[in-house]
């Protein structure tokens, strides 16, 4: 992480103290604040300080214990014995257990439970095992399971007898929240959500408040106005102009973070796309087409990784040599092009194979920054002679009309794959075909091993070799054009100390460590 604006020395850093309030602005409205039913990035901020799981990720993209002391895994690596902590206190005082582990996991598993991952928590067996243990077992070998279960735990002694709907609906999945982290709901309001200091905390926050004022979704810069103007403390997920505008600030701090976001856009060799994209030698002509630093400078500000593979730049898995086995040369993108047959036309620009022009639709959210990239690719693309036409469409539709049934020649996606490099739904062609997969009906078997490899080795050594070979055989293949991985960049008032996070995070992530966070101080 490196702070772009303004330098403290160590020496005048003050001592912190308990007490005060600090203010972050945010974009939308929070809805249901529990784990097992947020529905946007608001809701997943305020769950982060709220709730906890049984397992974290470090610093360094280890699962590590929360709620959990640690675990075992059977030598089949299909059953996971957890070990609950016993010193955990729920925020209204009851003793938290394993019977809330149970309960919330059973809700999960609820035929009326409707949420996204619904079926991925059927498919687990979940059971009570010796004193204070919680035993898992899967269908299949998982070793980034324990990732999983960071989702927040919610209290029994609340909950219990209600349905799925039931608990939604409930007070204390809003206006009442609590669960057994650093703070919990004191206030909700049209212009703000007020969280108070959880008196049962283990470690205690130093902030009696955090309050996070929330913004309209059609208005976002309101949210930097707050900070420029002193009404908010904190703002984050700055797009690259809104940096600019907070960059002289002597006040504040800007925090740049890499993220576990994956961009590319996707060929379909079948359907409209076979008669450009079935041949893998076209394909990774079209991947050397593209220079993706010229992307991430006039697009992004320079404020994103260019990133030739499916692992984000900042996973421990990620591969230089995939990255580098077919890289930027459009002078071999053409040759290839030419030996592949698609030729230029004679006094055109275009390229055509008999009679067929080169010409294809690509497909993207009509938003920022997918659409200018999309526009961008589109641009290089055809510096070698291919036509693409870019369509934008609302998010919701890209993914319902297009990519869900595969109903594209070219689309461009950008997904938070998160901490662990297994990327088994994405890519492995016998996932569950209802979801987002991109992987070919043909042709798939060494891919497909090599996600398996990964999620059937638990020891760090033997994963990393699977992910390497499923790096360098993505590359051969060239389903897609890999373009970058996100940066998220976060603006902090000098008042408040103790502000830092993780390398490499997911947006909600910034509060991990808000128990550091302080605004008052001795001496």
């Amino acid at each position: 992480m490196v702070a772009l604006t303004g330098c403290q020395p160590v020496a005048t850093v003050p001592k912190p103290a308990r007490g005060g309030t600090a203010v972050e602005a945010i974009v939308g409205q929070a809805g249901v604040l529990n784990p097992l039913f947020e529905s946007n990035d608001s809701a997943r901020d305020v769950d982060s300080v709220v709730y906890q799981g049984l397992t974290t990720v470090d610093s360094q993209q280890n699962a590590i214990g929360l709620l959990a002391t640690d675990w075992t895994i059977s030598t089949d690596h299909l059953t996971y014995t957890f070990n609950i902590r016993t010193d955990v206190k729920w925020a209204d005082g009851q003793p938290f257990g394993v019977d809330d582990v149970l309960f919330t996991f059973h809700v999960l598993q609820d035929l009326e439970y409707q949420q996204p991952g619904a079926d991925f928590w059927r498919q687990v067996g979940v059971a009570a095992g010796g004193p204070n243990q919680v035993v898992f077992t899967l269908r299949g070998p998982s070793a980034s399971f324990p990732t999983a279960l960071r989702i927040g735990i919610i209290p029994k002694h609340i909950f219990a007898g209600m349905a799925p709907a039931q608990i939604a609906a409930s007070p204390y999945s809003g206006v009442r929240a609590f669960g057994t982290g650093p703070f919990k709901v004191g206030a909700v309001s049209q212009l703000a959500i007020t969280l108070d200091r959880n008196p049962n905390a283990n470690p205690q926050p130093y902030l009696d408040h955090l309050v996070l004022r929330t913004y309209a979704a059609t208005d976002p810069q309101l949210a930097i106005r707050a900070v420029l103007t002193g009404a908010a403390d904190l703002v984050g997920g700055l797009e690259p102009q809104e940096i600019d505008i907070l960059q002289g600030r002597t006040d504040l701090l800007i925090k740049d973070t890499r993220m576990f976001t994956n961009a590319f856009v996707s060929f379909n060799p079948e359907g409209d796309g076979k008669p450009f994209f079935s041949d893998a030698k076209v394909r990774q002509a079209l991947v050397q087409a593209i220079d993706r630093q010229k992307l991430v400078n006039e697009v992004l500000a320079g404020r994103a990784d260019p990133d030739p593979n499916p692992v984000p730049t900042a996973d421990w898995a990620y591969s230089a040599a995939a990255a580098n086995l077919h890289p930027y040369d459009p002078v071999a993108s053409a040759k290839a092009l030419d030996a592949a047959g698609w030729l230029p036309e004679p006094g055109g620009k275009l390229r055509a194979k008999g009679p067929t022009e080169f010409k294809v639709q690509l497909v993207v959210a009509d938003s920022y920054p997918n659409r200018q990239i999309a526009d961008a690719v589109a641009r290089q693309l055809l510096d070698v002679g291919v036509q693409v036409d870019v369509k934008g469409v609302p998010a919701s539709q890209l993914v319902q009309d297009y990519l869900v049934h595969h109903k594209y020649q070219m689309a461009m996606v950008a997904f938070d794959v998160g901490p662990d490099p297994d990327q088994y739904s994405l890519w492995h062609s016998g996932a569950d075909a209802s979801g987002l997969n991109f992987a070919y009906p043909r042709g798939w078997g060494l891919i497909d091993l090599a996600l398996e490899d990964g999620r059937g080795a638990v020891d760090p050594p033997a994963r990393l070799a699977a992910y390497l070979d499923f790096q360098t055989l993505m590359a051969d293949t060239a389903p897609a054009i890999f373009l970058y991985s996100g940066r998220y960049d976060y603006a902090v008032s000098q008042r408040v100390h103790g502000v830092h996070v993780n390398k490499a995070i997911e947006p909600s992530d910034r509060l991990q460590y808000v128990t550091d966070w302080y605004v008052n101080t001795t001496g």
